[in-house]
């Protein structure tokens, strides 16, 4: 049986143990990419085959030196502090942080970060399943990890995509004193992707050629003018942007194994066409002054120019500014889902049983998705900050 561990925290919430998974139904979703040659020679198309042969011979000989790395290193502190930053480069952190920035007044760096990272998501997931690259073989590594991640494909490491076109973002536009903070983050996630055994060398050094492309492409002039017609064009614009987003779900490579890629695509690819749909109706229906979002000056941090008092409104207020954007956000995810299930369930049953597409594919799965996160766009980027200022809730990191 794979190697895989599970760090869980006991009931006091303190101490930490390592548990090997031994349930024989969970054992049979370890392995990803595990069916025989044959099935993967029958499935895939000849070039797909050929590349993945390579990558499987790249990732039986590098599984050796990633245990070895593991064996030479291992301590409980680090396996708990890899283990639970790479949270920071999943979905649920930036649920939390992507909409801080359009909270305080960071829309421009808040819309161009959500672009790269919807790039980075799709370009890692379509990889992924393009190619159905295994993880690290287990053993010889041992995988540490908290969620399912263990059961997507490896090649690329989506972590590592994501995270260093983050740091390369923030690099681009943050004072140099922030770097060293950069760096840290962008090590953090990606030498722990080698640490926990979730991935190889090559997984990393493509995952990081995937990142860095993914800002490459957001400058590049052509980018900068689709925005801009995004931003001031008429109704073709919807048009265009949906029927753009669609021709891209449905061009995402079909996996030979059951890997929550798609679903990732989904995301990443609906809350970036949320985003843009948003910041076009605002122009397009002239409801600038409507959803007006002024900035209020001040920073938790100029404590030298900054009395007690404000300083304190400042942090109380942000406070109130994020518990309720999440608040409102997370009810939106659980509302949506409600709403749309009884009449998608219809649906849904009609496409199982009259086709043999997985069921992460059904139009009823995606559609559902494609609502709940393109309302979380428009919800965190217009609706919310447009709320914050109508309260009089307008803060900013520095003034």
């Amino acid at each position: 049986m794979p190697d895989t561990v599970i760090l869980r925290e006991k009931a006091n919430g303190r101490q930490m143990h390592a548990a090997a998974v031994e349930a024989d139904e969970y054992a049979t979703q370890v392995d990803i990419s595990a069916l025989k040659d044959k099935d993967y020679a029958k499935a895939l198309a000849l070039w797909r085959y050929a590349i993945r042969t390579k990558l499987v011979e790249r990732v039986k000989a590098e599984s050796r030196t990633v245990a070895h790395l593991q064996r030479t290193i291992h301590t409980p502190w680090l396996d708990t502090y890899f283990v639970y930053s790479s949270y920071l480069g999943t979905d649920s952190f930036f649920l939390v942080v992507l909409p801080a920035f359009f909270f305080f007044g960071y829309d421009d760096f808040g819309r161009g970060l959500l672009m790269i990272l919807a790039l980075g998501g799709y370009a890692s997931s379509s990889c992924k399943d393009l190619f159905c690259s295994p993880r690290p073989f287990s053993p010889p590594v041992t995988r540490l990890t908290l969620r399912d991640h263990h059961l997507e494909y490896g090649f690329p490491s989506t972590h590592t995509t994501q995270s260093s076109s983050i740091a390369l973002y923030f690099l681009l536009h943050v004072p140099p004193e922030y770097r060293p903070h950069i760096y840290l983050y962008a090590f953090t996630i990606i030498f722990g992707r080698l640490y926990t055994g979730m991935h190889t060398f090559t997984d990393v050094v493509i995952g990081c050629i995937l990142g860095i492309s993914a800002v490459w492409v957001h400058s590049l002039p052509m980018f900068q003018h689709f925005e801009a017609w995004v931003f001031s064009g008429g109704l073709a614009v919807p048009l265009v942007l949906i029927s753009l987003f669609l021709f891209l779900l449905e061009m995402h490579p079909l996996p030979v194994d059951p890997c929550p890629c798609f679903e990732d695509s989904i995301a990443s690819g609906s809350v970036a066409l949320g985003a843009l749909l948003g910041r076009w109706a605002v122009n397009y229906f002239n409801m600038d002054d409507t959803l007006v979002k002024a900035i209020m000056p001040g920073s938790p941090w100029t404590f030298a120019t900054t009395s007690v008092t404000v300083l304190q409104r400042w942090w109380v207020v942000a406070a109130l500014k994020m518990f309720t954007g999440m608040l409102v956000i997370l009810s939106w995810r659980l509302l949506a889902k409600a709403a749309l299930a009884p009449v998608m369930s219809l649906v849904w049953r009609q496409e199982v049983a009259t086709s043999r597409v997985q069921v992460k594919r059904c139009k009823s799965y995606v559609l559902t998705k494609v609502v709940v996160y393109a309302g979380i766009a428009i919800l965190a980027c217009d609706i919310l900050p447009a709320v914050f200022s109508f309260l009089d809730w307008d803060v900013r990191f520095r003034p």
